[in-house]
């Protein structure tokens, strides 16, 4: 039977990591397969193939992803995306800290964007640390 992967589902590859000390890579499904479309992935956390940011199209979806509960804490330390609040862009940086409980992440889809229930702080060079949620342009092409 064919999994339908949907809008802001978070997957993973069940045969990604090598070996157990290596982090596991998470992915949101931005894009539905249908008839004319493929399924398409966008990277959440930095990983030993992707980048943050970087959209994929898996060539086997049915046989090679999982839905997954990712939690907050599954992302300490990663390389993630988010759309901080104090300037208002999107930066990658690294996660050292979540506001809230340890809650599974979900995405909203508000007008264009997937937008996620939690928000990272990231250290940076300024005064204050950034923050913001994980943020995902659906308009931004393929890359």
């Amino acid at each position: 039977m064919k999994t339908q992967f949907k809008l802001g589902q978070v997957v993973r590859f069940k045969n990604y990591r090598r070996n157990k000390d290596e982090k596991e890579a998470y992915f949101v499904v931005v894009q539905e397969e249908e008839a004319t479309k493929e399924l398409v992935l966008y990277t959440i956390n930095t990983n030993r193939i992707y980048k943050s940011g970087t959209t994929i199209i898996p060539e086997f979806p049915d046989e090679d992803l999982r839905i997954v509960d990712l939690k907050q804490s599954d992302l300490i330390n990663q390389e993630i995306t988010i759309k901080e609040n104090l300037f208002n862009d999107v930066v990658v940086g690294v996660a050292v800290y979540f506001l809230g409980d340890n809650d599974s992440i979900q995405f909203n889809h508000v007008g264009d964007l997937l937008v996620s229930n939690v928000e990272f702080e990231f250290n940076s060079t300024i005064k204050h640390r950034l923050k913001g949620n994980l943020y995902i342009d659906l308009l931004i092409p393929l890359q």
